[in-house]
């Protein structure tokens, strides 16, 4: 009964446009001018918490700020990343928001249409550009604008246990071994569960080729992993300037048909099973950095021989796209200090020490260039995981994501379990289509 009463809440907050924050222009405008040589005032930021290392990272930058300023006090305010968005916009309703908080990107655009972030641009910090990575800064604009300064990156590649593929194979496999396409990859499926019927592994005992982000727990990732299929494929899920779907395409039809044999086939799980890769009964699956650590401990304490590659093309040599994680820093536009708050998130996010402690400590990526090339992430597998950052694919800054993302993911798993054709594209692509004409 709790998660129904806060979505609807949340729904009615989405449509109504959050008008108590934008409505109100006068209070919240700013020229765009400030001397960031003489700041004063306090802000509120909300940050991740949990994690002692990530604190204690946050905590320093912000000694170190206020000592260039001292007229400056920061109140840093550790949050759960769990309903992070619905808490957020339920602040935004009263006195207690923040000035400054670290939301996941794919948010930016949503809250940007809503009226409830500030334009960066106006406090000229789209001259920071050159100083991030450069598949990182498109995420952030809104109509062309920056609302939002990446601060943590991921990218999601394949991993993949080679303790498995050396049982299932026969032998000491080596990168060569791996499957460079489809067609291959079916094939390695196939000698899996032929593997399977000799030894007679069945139940929890069976082997799978990989495990696709599905069912209950998984609607993020899920989305994810379409939006690589489809790029993969040459599909894209909205035009360029994210005003209309494009799902009904032969190359949306043709990952959807892919992911349908994946499950038809009985070479993945029917919901997503991280705990079969761990426990040495999946071959492959898609993650991201921020299992590195887990998989390291899983090497030294067991048989497993985890490794890592670059994203499969489905055809040889082809696009080897996957999703973008990502979070940044945006500035609410009912702060009464957006200067100080802007210069903050400048400082924050640009600051060398800040990016590598706070991402190395939870094994994700900085995302300005000169951290990312520090020693910490100088290593065989990291540098495959920078790759993939090139060929990341992030989610459509569109304000209508958070449907869009409920949709694709409820798709996947209806490929995977059964329950969907790939010609249901047609039908999501028609209710996304009026959604779209809704934010018009």
């Amino acid at each position: 009964m709790k998660n129904i009463f806060k979505k609807a809440i949340l729904s009615s907050l989405l449509i109504s446009g959050f008008c108590l924050t934008s409505c109100n222009n006068t209070t919240t405008s700013f020229d765009g001018s400030y001397d960031d040589t003489n700041l004063s005032g306090n802000l509120i930021v909300w940050w991740p918490g949990g994690s002692t290392a990530v604190e204690s990272v946050i905590n320093d930058a912000v000694d170190r700020y206020e000592e260039l300023h001292p007229k400056v006090s920061i109140d840093i305010r550790f949050q759960s990343t769990a309903d992070f968005y619905f808490a957020y916009n339920m602040a935004l309703l009263g006195n207690e928001f923040p000035d400054v908080a670290y939301i996941d990107h794919v948010y930016v655009q949503r809250l940007a249409y809503d009226g409830s972030i500030a334009n960066l641009n106006n406090f000229g910090l789209q001259n920071t550009k050159d100083l991030f990575i450069d598949s990182l800064w498109k995420p952030n604009l809104y109509q062309g604008d920056l609302y939002a300064l990446p601060m943590s990156a991921n990218s999601i590649t394949r991993v993949y246990n080679k303790a498995l593929l050396d049982k299932v194979l026969n032998k000491d496999t080596t990168e060569e071994d791996l499957p460079i396409d489809w067609e291959s990859y079916i094939e390695l499926g196939d000698k899996i569960k032929a593997y399977n019927k000799e030894n007679n592994l069945t139940g929890n005992e069976e082997l799978f080729l990989t495990t696709v982000p599905a069912g209950t727990g998984a609607e993020s990732f899920g989305a994810m992993y379409y939006l690589g299929m489809s790029s993969r494929e040459g599909g894209t899920i909205m035009n360029e300037d994210f005003t209309q779907m494009t799902l009904s395409s032969q190359e949306n039809m043709n990952a959807a048909t892919k992911i349908q044999q994946l499950g038809k086939g009985r070479y993945t799980p029917t919901v997503f099973s991280e705990s079969k890769f761990e426990t040495g009964k999946v071959a492959f699956i898609e993650m991201g950095s921020w299992k590195m650590l887990d998989y390291s401990r899983m090497n030294n304490d067991t048989d497993m021989n985890i490794k890592y590659a670059p994203i499969m093309p489905n055809e040889e040599g082809g696009d080897i796209s996957s999703g973008l994680g990502l979070y940044s820093l945006v500035l609410t536009r009912k702060s009464q200090n957006q200067a100080l708050a802007a210069d903050f998130i400048k400082f924050v996010t640009t600051d060398y020490e800040t990016q590598v402690g706070h991402n190395s400590s939870q094994y994700l990526m900085p995302t300005t260039k000169e951290a990312l090339e520090d020693e910490f992430y100088d290593t065989a597998d990291w540098e495959i995981y920078k790759e993939q950052l090139n060929h990341s694919v992030p989610r459509p800054g569109s304000a209508a994501w958070p449907t869009i993302e409920k949709e694709l993911a409820q798709f996947v798993t209806g490929l995977v379990n059964g329950e969907r054709e790939p010609n249901y594209l047609y039908s999501i692509q028609a209710a996304l289509e009026e959604v779209l004409y809704d934010f018009e």
